[in-house]
């Protein structure tokens, strides 16, 4: 289990969201900063969500719009326990290789939630995958702000599906 990359940081890059849920349909939300991403991870948690929201960083290589990302966090959050699960997909660092990867605490928080990595499987995230919203929010943030890496502010392990 890696924390991933340090010190990666660039400003400018713009994080795009994409919701669907059941009041408003899919929509794309965009933040290039942290405030933005801030307001982003706010209208998920008070989303009655049909999907689970994913994020891309628009401006990345190998990002082609209405194309196929080559990198992607997925969002998942419990609004009454105030925890969630991240998964990542995309390219590494030095320190670690490309793939798929999930959250990781040693701290088992909420186990009972089962937080979906897909609603329509209904695949869930290990409960060991369950993070604060608060450490949650940061590394959404530190998604953006690195192009679209894994963020190093929480722990991951590697995982077989997205």
């Amino acid at each position: 289990m890696s924390a991933g990359p340090a010190g990666a940081h660039v400003s400018g890059h713009c994080a795009e969201f994409r919701l669907h849920t059941r009041d408003n349909g899919k929509q794309v939300l965009l933040a290039s900063d942290p405030d933005g991403v801030a307001a982003a991870v706010a209208t998920i948690v008070a989303a009655d969500l049909a999907q689970v929201p994913t994020a891309l960083v628009r401006d990345r290589p190998g990002y082609d719009p209405g194309g196929r990302p080559d990198h992607g966090l997925k969002i998942v959050i419990d609004r009454e326990t105030e925890v969630g699960a991240l998964s990542y997909y995309g390219p590494g660092g030095e320190d670690y290789g490309p793939g798929a990867w999930v959250t990781f605490s040693n701290d088992l928080l909420a186990p009972g939630i089962r937080l979906y990595r897909d609603m329509d499987t209904a695949s869930v995230f290990p409960t060991d995958a369950h993070i604060a919203l608060s450490t949650l929010a940061r590394a959404v943030e530190d998604f953006r702000a690195t192009g679209g890496l894994r963020p190093a502010i929480c722990m991951w392990r590697p995982s077989t599906v997205w």
